[in-house]
């Protein structure tokens, strides 16, 4: 095989390789979606991994979630349970999340979870949806006057 057999099957093989890199990436990346979409489409959804951005809201019993633009209100049912995993304060941005909620504060959040919505309802506030949390990206307080729901 002479030198120039040679470089052509490396560049085959290097091109081989990117593009199985570059499918490899992009079937495990995240779909950034809006939760409002997603409760408006639950099926299209469900059991779905997703990347979103919401305000958690606890309550006596459970946790929610929801969108600034799709609050849940009478009439309006999109009400989603978000279950936080196990260790959950041991995450990027557990410890600042916990902080927020231990004083029944709202927090916005960048979550990655699993939406579902065809086994409900969920937890003991019987939450329409349910969105099981892996992964918390970001987060800050909602101030008072940014509060939307009681």
């Amino acid at each position: 095989m002479n030198r120039n057999q040679r470089v052509g099957l490396h560049i085959v093989a290097l091109t081989v390789f990117a593009a199985l890199r570059s499918e490899a990436q992009t079937s495990t990346e995240t779909p950034v979606v809006n939760v409002c979409d997603v409760v408006a489409s639950p099926a299209d959804y469900n059991r779905k991994l997703l990347s979103v951005t919401v305000t958690l809201s606890p309550s006596d019993h459970s946790l929610s979630l929801y969108g600034t633009e799709c609050v849940p209100k009478e009439g309006y049912n999109v009400t989603t349970q978000a279950i936080l995993p196990a260790a959950w304060e041991s995450l990027p941005n557990g410890k600042k999340l916990r902080t927020i909620l231990k004083h029944r504060h709202k927090a916005r959040v960048e979550l990655v979870g699993t939406f579902e919505s065809d086994r409900g309802p969920y937890g003991p506030d019987v939450a329409r949806f349910r969105f099981s949390i892996s992964q918390i990206n970001s987060v800050s307080k909602v101030e008072s006057s940014q509060h939307q729901l009681h």
